[in-house]
């Protein structure tokens, strides 16, 4: 009876693609590290990318206030009010 109740499951799983929620899966080609590769970012609309995860980063509109501490390996992405990303810088 077990087996029965699995095998739809399985392959509901086969037919979706093992789906996974929005956010589980970076954009293709953002390495896990802060680096010159995001630079790709600049121009393009901030909702077009998914940052992988564990990356320190902070996303920062317009007029919002930024703590001064250094980090390095933290990724800085500057969007205008509209969320197009206009600079992108690791510290």
């Amino acid at each position: 009876m077990m087996r029965l109740l699995l095998l739809p499951m399985l392959a509901t799983n086969a037919l979706l693609g093992g789906c996974a929620p929005p956010g589980d899966t970076a954009t293709p080609g953002l390495p896990d590290r802060c680096g010159p590769e995001y630079d790709v970012m600049v121009g393009r609309n901030i909702g077009e990318f998914t940052l992988p995860p564990g990356l320190p980063h902070r996303i920062a509109q317009p007029g919002a206030a930024l703590t001064e501490d250094y980090n390095a390996g933290r990724l800085n992405v500057f969007v205008d009010d509209k969320g197009w990303v206009q600079t992108v810088e690791c510290w």
